[in-house]
């Protein structure tokens, strides 16, 4: 027990190393929400280039769009720092977009991972009551031969119309 605890608190200490504020996962959150964050308005205009230490860094197509949205500075600042529900940002900086990219966009290329359902193997379920019922093998075998019986059972409900009876 012991040495789960030493491992827990080394692990614990490594990660507040890396990121001991939570800095990435507060940010990564800002940029998925920017449009919500910020409001569709300035959303169209203005995308999420990252920050340098305070300094929340957006991009803008053309000059006059980065004229206009200095004076959005203030209440972009405002909603971006409740968003994240502290002061981390104290002023943004506005630059041409040019080649860069936004943080708020998926490359083309990345594709969304669907989970995938597990398949039922055909024989399952020979082997309850032959293994110790108290093993963890026996335990973790009921639990996964469980899971396709309410999986079945879920099925079979959706798939059965209704009775006369329930239109009564």
């Amino acid at each position: 027990m012991k040495r789960m605890k030493r491992f827990s608190s080394a692990l614990t200490k490594l990660l507040q190393d890396k990121d001991g504020e939570g800095t990435h996962y507060h940010l990564t959150r800002l940029w998925k929400h920017w449009e919500e964050v910020v409001g569709d308005h300035i959303a169209e205009v203005a995308r999420p280039l990252g920050h340098r230490k305070t300094t929340l860094l957006i991009g803008v197509e053309d000059h006059m769009l980065m004229q206009e949205l200095v004076h959005y500075s203030p209440a972009i600042l405002e909603q971006v720092n409740t968003f994240l529900g502290m002061n981390f940002f104290d002023k943004v900086h506005v630059d041409l977009i040019g080649d860069h990219v936004s943080l708020d966009a998926l490359p083309e290329n990345t594709r969304q991972a669907h989970p995938l359902e597990p398949q039922k193997p055909e024989q399952l379920g020979g082997l309850v009551g032959k293994l110790d019922p108290d093993s963890p093998m026996a335990k973790c075998y009921r639990a996964y031969v469980e899971y396709f019986a309410r999986r079945e059972q879920a099925r079979k409900g959706r798939d059965t119309p209704p009775s006369n009876s329930d239109h009564s």
